[in-house]
């Protein structure tokens, strides 16, 4: 079956500081952005979800009809299989000008259809021979204000602070997101340890439709991206010691990571990213219980515990670090705790 999926760029620039919440920053990259339209055209008609409806997605439809059986586009269309719906973003790590090529080696193989160096050719012939450059500078205004209108509500929201207020520190390093107007499916983080991106925790945030909203080809795009997804992304960047820090006392657990609450057993090979999003998705709902209220943060956590079986009891047991920010002064003096509730749920 084919991978369904599809794409699109933005850029949030921020440090984790709560001196720092102006560093907040947004941009479209256009490589990312002209993989995105690439994918889109190539794969929307015969995906079970589309792209979320707007103008610019209209404008997507019209201005690339003429070009809808090009040869890239038809190359792609008949592989066995397409990419994922994080595909787009490879292009932050192309050349910055056509022709694209492989500029810097990303961590995640994000074109697992064929090989690189064929998709990159058939992709450039496409970005040359439709235009693509021209349509992505047409729309450079409704880019910036797409850009705005997500800067303003992130900082409107007054999360950075509470994030902050909730992890007890400040933290050299950057957030960086891009967000994904054609992606109507997920978000999905960008690692790299390459110097070009060091102090950054990146990631895509889908432009995701809701319904409620009757949106149609004639609506302007209204991105504001959803919260608890900033608060994860960014929460990241404050827990990634954790596991590393205690990997074997972990290691000797790991069954606690890998038994979801439905029963299903899943890999050993996957007990770190499950200890990791554990800990994250629990930090998130009391982030959220901090800001919106604890009704807020239980609604989050018992959706996170569909699936992590350890989500609710983690989550009533932070309640000692909540209550006692005196002893706890910052989520590492709070680790050892951690540890040992996990050791115990083990036994």
């Amino acid at each position: 079956m084919k991978t369904k999926s599809i794409l699109f760029i933005f850029f949030i620039v921020f440090s984790p500081t709560l001196q720092a919440q102006n560093n907040l920053a947004v941009k479209i990259d256009d490589r990312m952005e002209a993989l995105s339209i690439f994918y889109t055209l190539a794969t929307a008609d015969t995906l079970d979800v589309k792209p979320t409806p707007s103008t610019y997605y209209k404008d997507v439809k019209t201005y690339f009809e003429p070009y809808k059986n090009h040869a890239s586009l038809n190359w792609y269309r008949n592989l066995e299989n397409w990419d994922g719906y994080d595909m787009a973003s490879l292009g932050l790590f192309l050349s910055d000008k056509y022709p694209f090529t492989v500029k810097i080696k990303p961590e995640t193989n994000y074109i697992r259809s064929t090989g690189i160096e064929e998709f990159l050719s058939h992709f450039n012939a496409f970005y040359q021979e439709c235009h693509v450059k021209k349509f992505i500078l047409d729309h450079n205004k409704q880019y910036q204000s797409i850009c705005k209108t997500a800067n303003d509500f992130v900082q409107a929201s007054g999360i950075l602070k509470e994030i902050n207020r909730f992890y007890g520190q400040t933290k050299k390093g950057k957030f960086v997101v891009y967000i994904d107007v054609l992606n109507n499916l997920g978000n999905n983080a960008i690692p790299s340890d390459d110097k070009q991106f060091e102090g950054n925790r990146m990631f895509r945030l889908a432009y995701l439709n809701d319904t409620a909203k009757n949106v149609t080809d004639e609506s302007p795009v209204q991105f504001t991206p959803y919260l608890n997804v900033v608060i994860h992304e960014i929460s990241h960047l404050f827990l990634e010691r954790f596991v590393k820090e205690y990997h074997n006392d972990l290691f000797e657990i790991r069954n606690l990571f890998l038994t979801t609450t439905k029963g299903e057993k899943l890999k050993e090979s996957a007990w770190e990213n499950e200890a990791d999003e554990l800990i994250v998705r629990v930090c998130t709902a009391k982030i959220i219980a901090q800001k919106s209220g604890e009704e807020a943060g239980l609604k989050e956590i018992e959706n996170q515990a569909k699936h992590f079986k350890q989500a609710l009891p983690l989550y009533r047991f932070f309640d000692a670090y909540s209550s006692d920010r005196k002893q706890y002064k910052t989520i590492q003096a709070f680790y050892p705790e951690i540890l040992k509730f996990l050791k115990k749920s083990a036994l």
